[in-house]
């Protein structure tokens, strides 16, 4: 009689799948903490991909204590509402690390009870409870509002001019390690960049392998690569090199696969899922 091979699919593999071992347990830091590690910064213009932009977004929000969170968005005047009501339509309920992490308990007492009241937008009740949803502070208010340290909550900006868009990042808190620029205008990005202190630009993508441009960059050599979907360009502005980063394909999404913000592409010499990715 013939044996079946070790890999072979089974109707039970498919149609009653059950997991055997139980998956690690991850310890989350449920301490005070006063440093943003690594706070990104979004802006949306008035001709951005509204269901990406939001979409990444609300995915953000809901790890707002892990290294690099969306800390603050500029969204074009033209675009608030139907920017706000489709981020609120991705909410979902946070998990408990989240909803009872010290700081974020403060932050929902200080708009809650605060010497001032303080617009902010929650999920339907139907997505999840007042008490574990992500919040969108849409007053136009820093995060100077809570004390210091991350919030975890997201501040909303509205603008109609780039300038605007540099003096809002000038006037929050966090140091911004990275910008996402949303817009189908490209060249909006260069403006943005020489008026604002902060070296790498993703534009309709999120955190793209940096590998080919860094020597580059580090050389202060100006240089532009197309490389696995994406155009990178190193450049001078506002006498400050920049890292530009956008897809010329079709994408859009597809991220470094290394943890967000912590490519190590370059210290290892080895590009990311490069099994999995064609020039």
């Amino acid at each position: 009689m013939c044996e079946p091979r070790p890999n072979f699919v089974t109707h039970d593999l498919v149609h009653n799948l059950r997991c055997t071992k139980r998956g690690p347990r991850i310890r989350h830091d449920m301490k005070k903490t006063r440093t943003w590690p690594g706070a990104r910064f979004m802006c949306v213009g008035k001709d951005g991909d509204l269901n990406t932009a939001t979409y990444c977004l609300a995915e953000f929000m809901q790890e707002p204590f892990q290294p690099f969170p969306m800390a603050t968005v500029a969204v074009h005047q033209s675009i608030r509402e139907e920017f706000i009501e489709m981020l609120r339509s991705r909410f979902r309920q946070l998990k408990p690390h989240v909803a009872n992490h010290p700081n974020f308990v403060r932050a929902v007492e200080e708009l809650k009870h605060g010497p001032r009241p303080v617009k902010y937008v929650m999920a339907d009740v139907a997505d999840a409870p007042a008490c574990a949803s992500p919040i969108l502070v849409t007053d136009d208010v820093t995060h100077l509002l809570f004390p210091s340290g991350p919030s975890g909550t997201t501040t909303l900006h509205s603008f109609q001019t780039l300038q605007q868009v540099a003096e809002i990042f000038g006037k929050e808190t966090p140091k911004f390690d990275a910008v996402y620029y949303f817009d189908e205008t490209i060249a909006g990005v260069y403006t943005l960049a020489e008026h604002t202190k902060c070296v790498q630009f993703f534009v309709n993508c999120m955190d793209a392998c940096l590998l080919e441009i860094m020597p580059y960059y580090m050389d202060h050599t100006p240089m532009v690569i197309y490389k696995r979907g994406y155009h990178y360009e190193t450049l001078e502005l506002g006498k400050q090199w920049k890292i530009i980063v956008f897809p010329y394909s079709s994408t859009i999404l597809r991220q470094c696969c290394c943890p967000t913000g912590q490519c190590r592409c370059y210290a290892t010499h080895s590009a990311c899922c490069e099994d999995h990715l064609h020039t």
